[in-house]
Protein backbone atom coordinates (compact mmCIF):
# COMPACT_ATOMS: atom_id res chain seq x y z
CA UNK A 1 0.00 0.00 0.00
CA UNK A 2 1.26 3.54 -1.05
CA UNK A 3 1.26 6.05 1.84
CA UNK A 4 -0.82 9.02 0.75
CA UNK A 5 1.00 12.57 -0.56
CA UNK A 6 0.69 15.25 1.86
CA UNK A 7 1.03 18.66 0.84
CA UNK A 8 3.32 20.78 3.85
CA UNK A 9 1.14 23.60 4.80
CA UNK A 10 2.94 26.53 4.06
CA UNK A 11 1.91 30.17 6.57
CA UNK A 12 2.35 33.44 4.76
CA UNK A 13 3.43 36.44 7.08
CA UNK A 14 0.07 38.60 8.48
CA UNK A 15 -0.39 41.28 5.87
CA UNK A 16 0.41 44.86 6.54
CA UNK A 17 -2.90 47.22 5.84
CA UNK A 18 -2.23 49.52 3.22
CA UNK A 19 -2.50 52.84 3.85
CA UNK A 20 -2.30 55.48 1.04
CA UNK A 21 -0.22 58.27 1.47
CA UNK A 22 -1.78 60.96 3.52
CA UNK A 23 -4.45 58.81 5.48
CA UNK A 24 -4.10 57.16 8.51
CA UNK A 25 -6.11 54.02 9.42
CA UNK A 26 -9.09 54.23 12.13
CA UNK A 27 -7.30 52.83 15.60
CA UNK A 28 -3.74 55.04 15.18
CA UNK A 29 -3.92 58.12 17.35
CA UNK A 30 -3.14 61.30 15.96
CA UNK A 31 -3.70 63.75 18.83
CA UNK A 32 -2.00 62.75 21.42
CA UNK A 33 -3.10 65.77 23.68
CA UNK A 34 -6.87 64.95 23.03
CA UNK A 35 -5.64 61.21 23.87
CA UNK A 36 -4.38 62.61 27.03
CA UNK A 37 -7.96 64.44 28.10
CA UNK A 38 -10.05 61.34 27.33
CA UNK A 39 -7.53 59.18 29.42
CA UNK A 40 -7.33 61.03 32.22
CA UNK A 41 -11.20 61.97 32.27
CA UNK A 42 -11.94 58.44 32.26
CA UNK A 43 -9.50 58.32 35.52
CA UNK A 44 -11.25 61.25 37.33
CA UNK A 45 -10.10 64.08 35.97
CA UNK A 46 -6.64 65.59 35.82
CA UNK A 47 -5.80 66.67 39.52
CA UNK A 48 -7.12 67.84 42.97
CA UNK A 49 -8.14 71.08 43.70
CA UNK A 50 -7.56 73.02 46.81
CA UNK A 51 -8.90 76.28 48.04
CA UNK A 52 -6.87 77.11 51.00
CA UNK A 53 -7.95 80.58 51.35
CA UNK A 54 -11.51 79.77 51.42
CA UNK A 55 -14.27 80.64 48.86
CA UNK A 56 -13.69 83.06 46.28
CA UNK A 57 -9.67 82.67 46.27
CA UNK A 58 -7.51 81.23 44.15
CA UNK A 59 -7.74 77.72 43.47
CA UNK A 60 -4.31 75.71 42.85
CA UNK A 61 -4.51 71.90 41.28
CA UNK A 62 -1.96 69.17 42.17
CA UNK A 63 -1.72 67.38 38.61
CA UNK A 64 -2.97 63.96 37.98
CA UNK A 65 0.85 61.58 37.75
CA UNK A 66 0.00 61.27 34.05
CA UNK A 67 -0.14 65.07 33.36
CA UNK A 68 3.35 65.78 34.30
CA UNK A 69 5.70 66.01 31.72
CA UNK A 70 9.04 64.33 31.30
CA UNK A 71 10.66 67.04 32.69
CA UNK A 72 9.10 67.04 35.84
CA UNK A 73 9.39 63.42 35.86
CA UNK A 74 13.02 63.68 36.04
CA UNK A 75 12.95 66.69 39.08
CA UNK A 76 11.18 63.90 40.65
CA UNK A 77 13.51 61.13 41.26
CA UNK A 78 16.26 63.67 42.56
CA UNK A 79 17.08 63.30 46.17
CA UNK A 80 14.13 65.80 47.91
CA UNK A 81 12.32 67.31 50.69
CA UNK A 82 8.21 67.56 50.45
CA UNK A 83 8.56 71.23 50.06
CA UNK A 84 10.68 70.76 46.51
CA UNK A 85 8.36 67.98 45.40
CA UNK A 86 5.11 70.28 46.17
CA UNK A 87 7.46 73.07 43.99
CA UNK A 88 7.39 70.86 40.93
CA UNK A 89 4.04 69.90 41.54
CA UNK A 90 2.66 73.02 41.59
CA UNK A 91 4.60 75.92 39.90
CA UNK A 92 4.71 75.95 35.70
CA UNK A 93 6.70 77.12 33.13
CA UNK A 94 4.57 80.33 32.87
CA UNK A 95 3.80 80.50 36.81
CA UNK A 96 6.86 79.68 38.79
CA UNK A 97 5.36 81.05 41.84
CA UNK A 98 2.25 79.24 42.39
CA UNK A 99 3.90 77.28 45.23
CA UNK A 100 4.58 80.90 47.07
CA UNK A 101 0.92 81.81 46.61
CA UNK A 102 -0.19 78.43 48.16
CA UNK A 103 1.69 78.96 50.86
CA UNK A 104 0.70 82.40 51.46
CA UNK A 105 -2.79 81.27 51.15
CA UNK A 106 -2.48 78.78 54.03
CA UNK A 107 -1.59 75.91 52.18
CA UNK A 108 1.19 73.14 53.02
CA UNK A 109 3.14 71.03 51.19
CA UNK A 110 1.73 68.04 53.08
CA UNK A 111 -1.53 69.14 51.85
CA UNK A 112 0.17 68.48 48.14
CA UNK A 113 2.03 64.84 49.07
CA UNK A 114 -1.55 63.51 50.30
CA UNK A 115 -3.31 64.72 47.13
CA UNK A 116 0.04 62.89 44.80
CA UNK A 117 -0.84 59.81 46.81
CA UNK A 118 -4.07 59.63 46.20
CA UNK A 119 -3.76 60.59 42.72
CA UNK A 120 -1.00 58.17 42.07
CA UNK A 121 -2.59 54.79 43.37
CA UNK A 122 -2.49 52.25 41.45
CA UNK A 123 -0.07 53.98 39.16
CA UNK A 124 3.15 53.22 40.80
CA UNK A 125 3.38 57.24 40.94
CA UNK A 126 6.55 58.16 43.40
CA UNK A 127 4.89 58.10 47.01
CA UNK A 128 7.88 60.61 47.83
CA UNK A 129 11.59 61.43 46.18
CA UNK A 130 14.50 58.63 46.48
CA UNK A 131 16.32 59.52 49.99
Amino acid sequence: MTEPITTPTVQSAPMTPFVVAGTVPADVITDLADFRAQAIEGMGGEGISFQPAGPGTEVFTVPHPLMLDDDQHDQLTEKLNTPAIARILLNTPGDPDVYTRFRAAGGRSGDVMIAWRRLGEGLGAPKSAKR
